[in-house]
């Protein structure tokens, strides 16, 4: 069974303020500017730093900082899996973590940095300390009713984790027309060329169709030929409104899935 993203919220990104998006397991974004492209590559970078632990690492670089709006509040759907967090600059300056969730399917939500407590922003996320334990073993006696349904719901919990790390910890951007596959994450896909030949659009889109059966995929793609090549419901159209904000105009109605 592939899994999918459900959805994809990003507020006080760069252009990204106030986007919600239900993607589809093939999901082509027509960017004329370019400018979502960048923002959405720079924000899937963010968490794959985010999952490594070297958030702090990350926004020390040149430029990453630059349009971010505190606060900034992302949060990520992967087969109804949920995983949220928000970031506030603080007086010295520094970006830190005041919230941070996983919210199952199964019904269990872990507030691994709740808000509104008596405790410290965190600089560095959670996510890659409950990901990175080894897994539990099995004991060699049963335990109580209690201890066993706490064990059960513990294993669900490191498995949304570890399952989250991966993926975006597998995150990198790869050319439409040559790229490898990856079962642990998704493909971000980008073609930059305006004018392709018709055998290269049939290529892109083949391939791309095909790669989505097994994994999420996102291409980015400036070409209105590449873009109507594909399925109408799989398409949105990328504008910039005059604030410098990206919004996201799906080329036919989308509901909302449910899980």
């Amino acid at each position: 069974m592939r899994t999918r993203f459900t959805r994809l919220e990003a507020d006080g990104f760069r252009s990204l303020r106030g986007v919600v998006l239900h993607p589809e397991p093939l999901e082509v974004l027509l960017d004329a500017d370019g400018t979502a492209t960048r923002d959405l590559i720079a924000l899937f970078t963010f968490l794959r730093e985010l999952a490594h632990g070297r958030l702090q690492q990350h926004l020390s670089q040149p430029g990453v900082t630059d349009g971010l709006r505190s606060p900034v509040k992302l949060s990520l759907a992967v087969d109804w899996n949920t995983y949220r967090v928000e970031l506030q600059r603080f007086p010295d300056g520094v970006w830190r973590l005041v919230e941070e969730e996983l919210d199952l399917l199964a019904g269990v939500s872990v507030e691994l940095i709740a808000p509104g407590q008596k405790q410290p922003p965190f600089e560095e996320a959670q996510l890659r300390t409950y990901a990175d334990l080894p897994p539990a073993t099995e004991p060699e006696v049963r335990g109580t009713d209690a201890e066993e349904e706490d064990r059960m719901v513990g294993g669900i919990v490191q498995w949304g984790m570890t399952m989250m790390a991966r993926l975006l910890r597998g995150f990198r951007v790869q050319p439409a027309g040559t790229f490898e596959q990856d079962e642990d994450s998704f493909l971000v896909l980008e073609e930059p060329d305006v004018d392709l030949p018709a055998n290269a659009v049939w290529d892109r889109v083949q391939s791309a169709r095909a790669a989505s059966l097994r994994v999420p995929v996102l291409l980015f793609t400036p070409s209105v030929v590449l873009a109507d090549a594909f399925d109408l419901q799989d398409v949105q159209r990328v504008e910039t409104t005059a604030d410098g904000t990206t919004s996201f105009r799906p080329l036919l109605p989308r509901k909302e899935p449910t899980g």
